[in-house]
């Protein structure tokens, strides 16, 4: 069964174009690449589940981040995923990863997807909730959002910065 919450960009180089071209990843940091890898696997896992995503998921995930901690951050990563389609209506555009023209760019869903862990990873819950708000088409978003808290505990070597939001204002 299809799932209607994930829908690749790209089924091949046809609409590409075929090359890798320039990135508009270029402003992701390796985290936020990993996080990315992981998370388009497993959008390719339940748009298309014949792909098992989810075993390039983990493979790839070990690849980075080592054998001990890629379980924790795939399961991390996993527990978002499903946060996020649970919240959403409609589908879900995401960049086939399997083809390197269309991996090299960021949809807009990705990119909101990538914003929450990104700000909850500086500490800025707030900053997260407008994102997956705008992500989740205004329904509920604190179980994502908690999510995504637990995931930028889970990945290893990111000091977390404390926010903004919270500091006292004199």
């Amino acid at each position: 069964m299809a799932d209607h919450h994930a829908t690749p960009q790209g089924s091949g180089h046809a609409r590409c174009g075929g090359s890798a071209g320039i990135s508009d990843l270029t402003g992701l940091g390796r985290h936020d690449l990993t996080v990315l890898m992981i998370a388009r696997y497993f959008f390719q896992s339940f748009a298309h589940p014949q792909s098992e995503g989810w075993l390039r998921a983990m493979s790839g995930a070990e690849q980075v981040l080592g054998p001990k901690e890629a379980p924790e951050v795939v399961f991390a990563v996993l527990r978002a995923v499903q946060e996020m389609r649970h919240a959403r209506r409609n589908p879900f555009n995401f960049s086939n990863p399997d083809c390197p023209g269309c991996a090299a760019r960021l949809c807009g869903h990705e990119r909101l997807f990538l914003n929450i862990f990104r700000a909850m990873r500086r500490g800025r819950q707030g900053d997260a909730e407008a994102h997956a708000l705008l992500l989740c088409e205004g329904n509920g978003v604190q179980r994502l959002i908690a999510a995504m808290g637990v995931l930028a505990v889970a990945m290893p070597g990111v000091p977390l910065r404390p926010s903004a939001e919270r500091q006292p204002t004199h």
